[in-house]
């Protein structure tokens, strides 16, 4: 089955070249995004994160290097492992652009089996600093730290490109209620249910961090207010029409979350404001839905 090993960007000019590679790594398993020039390849990583980038040494329209380097200065891509496509007898140029940025390069008459080895180990290698470095082990989500240091880069790219970055908090509504009346064991299930839940709705671009007990945050980069309003709103509504079953309780679980945004530049000038602007924003709808009864006899009998 295509695509279960890992996410594969390759950006290669020659179609022999590119058809060829192409053809071992689906073969292998991999899902191949394909690009044929670097402002292309810029275009799909803004959109999607591969576990690893194979590009040709002697790109055309946009030099390998420049490539790299865009690709390492932002927050999101800096640390994808970055393998150049070389002549075979090149290893000098090859070595130049080792040291601006690339991990590793590959002749282009490599064989499917050694192609297929040398980047195993380093998706492998990616993959797992990626867990152990920035995701929080309860939730499967990024964690607090990992979103403190992709928001204020991504604020800084945003003052670079004139791009906007969006920010909502969302907390689950009546959580203590969850815990009083189910248990702390059902709490972490439902805390577990929502964070899955809106991950599969987000864009891959999308950054859902947990914030601290029963918070997200969702970093929407290049997105204006009102669109991630309207994204926060469907994920509002397809999370009230959906119900989660636990085998430790005899009830179908609704669940619903309030959500404050905030966006960079209209509302902020630097991460700290953005994030109290978003918290004001979710503390003045939690304040009026504490005046509400929690729905407990919502959940279906």
């Amino acid at each position: 089955m295509p695509g279960i090993f890992g996410k594969i960007l390759l950006v290669e000019e020659e179609a022999i070249v590119k058809k060829r590679l192409r053809g071992y790594l689906q073969s292998s398993g991999y899902s191949v995004l394909e690009a044929n020039h670097g402002s292309e390849a810029l275009d799909i990583l803004n959109e999607q994160t591969p576990d690893i980038i194979i590009t040709d040494a002697y790109l055309s329209s946009m030099s390998s290097i420049e490539f790299c380097r865009r690709v390492r200065e932002k927050p999101l891509t800096a640390v994808i492992p970055f393998v150049l496509l070389m002549e075979d007898d090149d290893e000098e140029h090859a070595l130049m652009r080792l040291k601006v940025g690339a991990d590793d390069y590959i002749p282009k008459s490599v064989s499917a089996e050694e192609l297929i080895i040398r980047i195993q180990a380093k998706i492998k290698r990616f993959q797992t600093l990626r867990e152990l470095v920035h995701v929080d082990s309860f939730t499967q989500l990024y964690n607090r730290s990992y979103f403190d240091k992709t928001l204020a880069d991504l604020l800084k790219m945003s003052d670079r490109y004139q791009h906007d970055v969006s920010l909502s908090i969302l907390d689950i509504d009546y959580f203590k209620e969850f815990n009083d009346t189910y248990g702390h064991q059902i709490g972490d299930f439902v805390i577990k249910s929502v964070a899955q839940f809106i991950r599969q709705k987000l864009r891959e671009v999308d950054i859902i961090a947990r914030y601290g007990g029963d918070e997200f945050v969702v970093i929407m980069p290049e997105t204006s207010k009102g669109s991630a309003e309207k994204a926060m709103t469907r994920i509002q509504a397809d999370l009230a029409a959906t119900t989660f079953h636990c085998a430790k309780v005899p009830q179908q679980l609704q669940i619903s979350i309030s959500v404050g945004i905030a966006n960079y530049p209209g509302d902020a000038s630097n991460d700290y404001e953005l994030i109290h602007k978003a918290d004001q924003a979710l503390y003045a709808i939690k304040n009026h839905k504490s005046k509400a009864l929690w729905p407990h006899f919502k959940h279906n009998q």
